[in-house]
C-alpha cells in the first residue's frame, strides 16, 4: 500500500507541474518530457518512466499537448522571421520530433505562398545588393531553390 501511496504522490506533483509549466507556455512533448524527468529526479522519485508517460498521454488525450499544431506554429513564426524551410526543419528536429512530424509540419505550416511572401519581405531589407548577393543570403537562411526562382520572377531585380 505505501508504494501505491508514494506512486499517487508522485503522479499528482507532477502533474501540478506539468500544468504550471504548460500554463505558462507550450511545449513539445519531449520538452515536457525532459522536464517531468528533471522535476522526478530532483524529488528523488525513482523509476518515474512509466508514470511520466501515461501523463503525457492524459494531457494528450484532453488536448494539453498537441506538438502538430505547435509546429505549425513554429513554422509561421520562423518564416516572420525569414527563415527558410531547410533552417526550419533542423530547429524542429534538434527540438526532438520526428522526421514525419517535421515534415508534415513544413508542408501544412508553410505553403509555397507564404515561403515566397517570407522571401519578399526579406529582400525588402537589402534593396541595394545585387541579385547574386541577395541569392546567397538567402541560400544561407534555408530557402529552397525553387522559392527562391518564384520570388525573382515576380520582381523587377536587375542582373
Amino acid at each position: 500500500m505505501p508504494e501505491s501511496n508514494q506512486k499517487n504522490e508522485l503522479r499528482l506533483s507532477l502533474v501540478k507541474y506539468a500544468g504550471r509549466v504548460l500554463g505558462a507556455r507550450p511545449y513539445f512533448r519531449v520538452q515536457l518530457r525532459e522536464k517531468l524527468f528533471c522535476r522526478a529526479e530532483k524529488e528523488k522519485f525513482a523509476d518515474p518512466g512509466p508514470i511520466i508517460d501515461s501523463i503525457l498521454e492524459d494531457l494528450a488525450k484532453s488536448g494539453y499537448l498537441n506538438d502538430q499544431y505547435l509546429s505549425e506554429a513554429f513554422v509561421r513564426r520562423q518564416l516572420s522571421k525569414h527563415y527558410g524551410p531547410k533552417i526550419i526543419s533542423l530547429k524542429l528536429k534538434f527540438l526532438g520530433l520526428s522526421r514525419e512530424a517535421v515534415s508534415e509540419a513544413l508542408t501544412t505550416g508553410s505553403p509555397m505562398e507564404a515561403e515566397i511572401t517570407s522571401i519578399r519581405h526579406f529582400l525588402q531589407k537589402y534593396p541595394r545588393l545585387d541579385r547574386r548577393t541577395l541569392i546567397s543570403k538567402l541560400y544561407r537562411r534555408g530557402y529552397t531553390d525553387h522559392a527562391i526562382k518564384s520570388a525573382f520572377d515576380g520582381d523587377s531585380f536587375e542582373d
